[in-house]
């Protein structure tokens, strides 16, 4: 019978072959194999931190090598991946029992051909110190990043707020939720909450937006978030739509949308008066989106579009989610950062254009339209917006000071969060006016 290791060993196996998202390939295994909920819990662990850590076990596998790590056979290479993650980075696992377990799952899964090698090399476990880095480990490998990032961000931020991002990015991330109290108090929900053995604690700079230390499963399963009145939402991400400040009655425009959380925040900021039109380029995404709106009854139109080049109707307030390197949400999104490569920052630069000034012609004069990434590149950032602004004049910076909290404005009054100092996921959003008459 296959246990948490087996599953998260196949998992990684079917992760590491294909292009697709970790969560993805994990998600589809889970529905094609009957797992018990300790098992899918133990392999969830297994799988995300595996792929966290993959530099830093590589580091210390590769140090115990006569040949380079890329020559390992490649499910070998997988099992000492995630036997050193239990030896060495896993405090439940005994190192002794670690060692054991992945020699015999070596002869159970590749034969005795492999089981020596990997003996030899989990044996050398107890010598790795895991708060240790060595004089000649590098940031990269340490912290576990591509050298690309690492200089990057160093590039940007400096070395000192850099080790901070990896440092943050390495640490669980926290899950917010976001209270709708359109037809039931705050008082009442978070009572029950208590009821369902839940445990809590105000997000930074809200009132609406809840941290969940303990008991996340039963929000899911419970009818508070069924109904809708609770969301699963990063408190950034919700700043977002604070920024849009949607009104009632209004015509809004949610491009690249899908799964839809910013549209659901949309409807309560709108108290369900007023059109929403919410749109993604991904047929699949869309329908999550779709089914969710209409089991809330929720008054939104969903459609499968391109931003860049489809047409929409005028709105007055328009919310681009647009797509990016996704950087600012590494911590939430293990295998981004072994995913993403620097020529892909300039890739989404290109469609990133091209939706902003699509999109900027289905604006109504006086309107507002917000500009969104959960990038920290300033290429995709405000160097996009700078160029927009550069080719249409007729567009201003709307300051966000009124919207979201001061201290995450950048000095272009734009929404830009920092992970290790605001405690939230990285994100960008610029509040953009039409000035036409």
């Amino acid at each position: 019978m296959k246990d948490a290791r087996d599953h998260a060993f196949q998992i990684l196996k079917k992760y590491y072959r294909s292009n697709n998202r970790l969560k993805s390939v994990r998600d589809q295994y889970f529905k094609h194999n009957k797992l018990q909920q300790r098992d899918i819990s133990r392999s969830l662990v297994l799988t995300n931190e595996v792929v966290r850590w993959q530099g830093r076990l590589d580091y210390w596998i590769n140090g115990f090598l006569d040949k380079p790590i890329h020559k390992l056979h490649p499910s070998v290479h997988l099992i000492l991946r995630l036997g050193y993650y239990e030896a060495v980075l896993d405090d439940l696992i005994p190192q002794h029992a670690a060692v054991n377990s992945w020699v015999e799952f070596t002869k159970n899964e590749l034969g005795k051909k492999f089981s020596g090698l990997v003996n030899a090399l989990m044996r050398k476990t107890i010598g790795v110190d895991p708060n240790q880095k060595n004089n000649n480990e590098s940031l990269s490998e340490w912290a576990s990043f591509p050298e690309w990032i690492i200089h990057k961000w160093t590039n940007q931020f400096g070395e000192n707020n850099t080790n901070k991002l990896c440092e943050y990015f390495n640490t669980l991330s926290p899950i917010d939720i976001r209270l709708n109290c359109n037809g039931m108090s705050k008082e009442s929900i978070i009572s029950q909450l208590a009821e369902l053995d839940v445990e809590i604690s105000q997000s930074p700079q809200s009132d609406c937006f809840f941290r969940v230390k303990s008991g996340f499963r039963n929000i899911i399963k419970s009818d508070l978030f069924s109904k809708g009145h609770i969301h699963v939402q990063d408190r950034a991400s919700g700043a977002v739509v604070e920024l849009l400040d949607p009104k009632p009655g209004h015509i809004i425009l949610d491009v690249c949308a899908a799964p839809g959380t910013k549209s659901g925040y949309i409807v309560e900021k709108i108290n369900n008066e007023g059109k929403i039109f919410s749109s993604d380029i991904s047929q699949s995404r869309m329908l999550i989106g779709e089914k969710r709106s209409h089991e809330l009854k929720w008054p939104i139109q969903w459609k499968k579009k391109d931003a860049s080049e489809d047409n929409y109707p005028m709105a007055d307030r328009i919310l681009i989610d647009a797509p990016c390197t996704g950087t600012g949400v590494i911590g939430r999104r293990t295998d981004i950062r072994w995913r993403r490569r620097e020529e892909d920052v300039e890739s989404m630069v290109t469609i990133q254009k091209a939706i902003i000034t699509h999109m900027a012609q289905f604006l109504k004069p006086g309107g507002i339209m917000v500009y969104a990434t959960c990038s920290l590149e300033k290429e995709e950032n405000w160097n996009v917006i700078k160029w927009f602004l550069k080719l249409n004049n007729n567009f201003c910076i709307d300051s966000g000071k009124d919207f979201v909290p001061n201290t995450w404005l950048n000095t272009q009054n734009c929404l830009e969060t920092f992970p290790p100092r605001d405690k939230v996921d990285g994100m960008f959003a610029a509040r953009i006016k039409n000035n036409d008459e």
